[in-house]
C-alpha cells in the first residue's frame, strides 16, 4: 500500500513540473528574450544616430538631404536585429543640417550652393531616425509590433570646412 502511494506522488510531482515549466518558466524566458531583443535595437539605434552626428559633423556638407551621411551610416551600422531594414532603406534617416541666428536665438535650415568650403560650413547637425516598429518576436508572443519613438542627435560642426578624406583643409 505505501509503495503504491509513493509512486502516485512521484508522478503528481512530474505533472506538476511539467505544468510549472509550460505556463511560467517558458513564458518568462520567452519574455526575457524579447525584452533583450528589445534593449539591444534600442541601443544599436540610439549608438547609430549619435556615430552619424558624429560622421556629418566631421564631414563638409555636400546637400540638404544629408546623402553621405545616410550612406555612411547604412554601411557603418552596429550589428542589430534590423541592419538589413537600414541597408535597405526601410528605416528613415534624417540629417538636418542648422544655421544659428544670433539675433533672434533661433535655428533655422542650412542651405548652400555645395561644395566643401568655407561658404558651406553650418551651425550644427541633426541626424534622426524615424519610423521605426520593432516587430522581431512580439508577434510570437501575442503582441502588437512595438512603434519606437524617433531618436535624434544634434552636434555642433566641427570640420569648418575641412574633408577628411582628401586631407584637404581650407584656410
Amino acid at each position: 500500500m505505501m509503495m503504491m502511494m509513493k509512486k502516485n506522488r512521484s508522478g503528481q510531482a512530474t505533472v506538476e513540473m511539467a505544468l510549472a515549466l509550460v505556463f511560467v518558466v517558458l513564458p518568462l524566458t520567452l519574455g526575457l528574450l524579447a525584452f533583450i531583443e528589445i534593449a539591444w535595437t534600442y541601443h544599436a539605434l540610439t549608438t547609430l544616430t549619435r556615430q552619424g552626428a558624429r560622421y556629418a559633423a566631421n564631414h563638409c556638407w555636400q546637400d540638404s538631404s544629408g546623402s553621405n551621411v545616410v550612406t555612411w551610416m547604412q554601411g557603418n551600422s552596429p550589428s542589430f536585429p534590423d541592419r538589413q531594414e537600414l541597408i535597405s532603406g526601410g528605416i528613415q534617416v534624417q540629417v538636418n543640417y542648422w544655421r544659428h541666428d544670433p539675433e533672434t536665438h533661433t535655428s533655422v535650415a542650412f542651405e548652400c550652393g555645395g561644395g566643401c568650403d568655407l561658404q558651406c560650413v553650418p551651425d550644427s547637425v541633426t541626424v534622426s531616425i524615424t519610423g521605426y516598429s520593432f516587430n522581431h518576436f512580439l508577434p510570437m508572443l501575442g503582441f502588437q509590433p512595438l512603434q519606437v519613438p524617433p531618436f535624434s542627435t544634434t552636434v555642433e560642426m566641427q570640420s569648418a570646412g575641412a574633408n577628411p578624406e582628401t586631407a584637404v583643409s581650407l584656410p
